[in-house]
């Protein structure tokens, strides 16, 4: 009776090690195994949002210049455009005088004054000169040989300068001669063949003034006439200068807009001078509009146009708005341009407004195509060498049913900061991710408990 309750007792004892060991070994596992989830994964078109920076650009400009005389220069007296104003064509632009105008004025009319004195003393005491036919056409053929040989010698130097920079050192009579080596610029060619013509004008223009020596004037009287000659180029001079201050004053007085457009910049100052062809402001032009512009370098999916862009706002939320032109900008960076519609305006304020402004933009590409969606954690690696875990049930004698780890290479198409698209199908796979520890190939994994 001893032995039976021993033997009851050890037994007892050995189911309770036994279910010990079972439950100790649940609890260890469930220790020791690293839990995973399994990712959602779809097929869809891939969708992908990127924080840009853009600011306010003009497409197409204009310099909008005035055609100011040699030696002469305007003054701006009141600036009245801003970049980025909206204009209609006749505006108020700016205002400007001719510089040192009145001073100017006076100075050219003692010239017109003293030069018309001349003449009028040179008429009451050489009034009496009188030219016969022949001599005034001698007076015209000595004139034309001078302006011809003026303008050959004009052509000559800048030949003479085109043929230094090609390394041709023959002499231009030589040149005349023997013609141009082969090969010379079209440039050079050009002026060659325009000196020669010249040159010949020259001649003839010679060959008639010899014609006429015969009824060459006196040489008395040929001075009295260079005198007179000097005196009314003196006065001309004089009233065409007076009336191109005049002139130049009436135009610029209020410089007004061309056309409709937008003042993309103002290089007038209140107060500065302009001369020449300086540009006195830039505005767009007739296809020319303000766009926002936005750097792309960073961004690796294509950008079309039409993609969509929103914008953010204090007052309004986002407003959205669309890409209308893409390309690379001086620096070769590509960057995308975004439309400034009546929303865009009505949310941020006119361009004038922002166009110092960096304005944040949201861009949203999405493919054309379905591809598999997967979340950007669960896709592993980095470079060529992406990949996912995948997770297979199998089946043990003593552990029961269990989740393998297998590593799986994957083709990555186009990332986000949520999601990866990627060329091989998964909808049918259990892809593992959001593991609590460390997970490898051929390892074991539990699912979290929910």
């Amino acid at each position: 009776m001893q032995m039976k309750k021993f033997a009851l007792r050890g037994m007892v004892a050995v189911a309770v090690a036994v279910a010990l060991c079972v439950l100790f070994s649940g609890t260890i596992r469930t220790l020791t195994t690293p839990k995973v989830r399994y990712a959602q994964t779809k097929n869809g078109k891939f969708e992908s949002v990127t924080e840009l920076t853009g600011k306010v650009a003009f497409t197409e400009t204009e310099e909008i210049t005035l055609d100011i005389p040699d030696g002469m220069s305007i003054t701006v007296t009141k600036v009245l455009a801003v970049p980025g104003q909206k204009i209609r064509k006749g505006d108020r632009l700016l205002t400007a005088e001719v510089t040192d105008a009145e001073k100017t004025l006076a100075t050219l009319q003692q010239d017109y004054e003293s030069a018309q004195n001349t003449l009028d003393a040179w008429d009451r005491k050489n009034g009496s000169i009188r030219l016969s036919r022949n001599e005034n056409l001698w007076m015209e053929a000595y004139e034309a040989v001078r302006d011809a040989e003026k303008a050959e010698r004009e052509e000559k130097l800048e030949l003479m300068a085109l043929l230094e920079e090609a390394g041709i050192d023959t002499p231009l009579e030589t040149l005349a001669e023997e013609k141009l080596p082969e090969g010379t610029d079209e440039q050079t060619v050009t002026a060659f063949s325009t000196w020669m013509g010249l040159r010949q004008k020259t001649e003839e223009a010679r060959d008639s003034l010899k014609a006429l020596e015969r009824y060459a004037i006196a040489e008395d009287t040929w001075t009295l006439l260079q005198q007179r000659q000097e005196a009314e180029k003196k006065r001309d001079d004089a009233e065409a200068q007076i009336m191109a201050v005049r002139l130049l004053g009436r135009k610029v007085a209020v410089l007004t807009a061309p056309r409709d457009g937008y003042v993309a910049t103002v290089v007038a100052t209140k107060g500065g001078t302009i001369s020449g062809d300086d540009p006195l402001l830039t505005i767009t032009t007739e296809k020319g509009e303000p766009v926002i512009r936005a750097d792309v370098s960073g961004v690796k999916q294509n950008i079309a146009k039409g993609t969509t862009i929103s914008i953010a706002s204090e007052s309004w939320g986002r407003v959205e708005t669309r890409v209308i032109n893409t390309g690379l900008d001086e620096n070769g960076h590509p960057f995308a341009d975004a439309e400034i519609t009546e929303d865009v305006t009505w949310a941020l304020g006119q361009v004038s407004a922002i166009l110092k402004d960096e304005i944040k933009m949201r861009l949203t590409t999405r493919a054309q195509e379905s591809t598999c969606l997967v979340p950007a954690s669960a896709v592993r690696g980095g470079g060529e060498g992406r990949y996912v875990y995948i997770g297979e049930q199998e089946r043990s004698a003593f552990a029961g049913n269990r989740i393998v780890v297998r590593k799986m290479d994957v083709t990555v198409l186009a990332e986000s900061a949520s999601t990866v698209s990627i060329a091989e199908d998964l909808s049918y796979s259990k892809v593992l991710y959001m593991e609590d520890r460390v997970i490898s190939e051929g390892g074991t994994v539990m699912l979290y408990e929910e």
